[in-house]
């Protein structure tokens, strides 16, 4: 069941593009460390954009965000944490069941990363910073 919206000020609303925040009632889970006391506590959703959005924790007053990675962030957090690459790239006719076993869902999902690295690389041509886009045709070159 939706809340009353959160009306943000006239400078985060320019930041966000929106003058108001959904929310709604739900319930996140919460413990001590090590995963100890575990329990749902009443909170609210806040949805911020389609990238972001948050859960507040109101008895205990925290709140945390939580925001859609960029492809490339994803990609490099496959290659950085666990999936190995296929020995040699393998043809596959269609992906696995969801049922397959967890080997051969990480080649397939290796492929697939492989398969992307090469042609992100490919339509690059050599130049890293190609693919950055800022919103606007200009000569400028800057970082965000």
């Amino acid at each position: 069941m939706p809340l009353q919206p959160i009306s943000l000020t006239e400078k985060a609303a320019k930041k966000w593009g929106t003058k108001q925040l959904p929310r709604y009632r739900g319930l996140g889970r919460v413990a001590e460390p090590g995963f100890t006391n575990e329990q749902w506590m009443e909170g609210q959703l806040i949805l911020i954009s389609q990238e972001y959005f948050s859960f507040a924790w109101v008895p205990i007053e925290t709140q945390i965000f939580f925001g859609r990675p960029s492809p490339e962030l994803a990609l490099k957090m496959l290659r950085e944490n666990g999936v190995a690459a296929a020995p040699g790239l393998k043809s596959w006719e269609s992906p696995p069941s969801i049922d397959a076993d967890v080997d051969v869902l990480k080649d397939f999902a290796a492929t697939c990363l492989d398969l992307t690295t090469e042609d992100v690389e490919e339509s690059l041509q050599g130049d890293p910073f190609s693919c950055i886009w800022h919103g606007v045709d200009t000569e400028e070159c800057f970082f965000q």
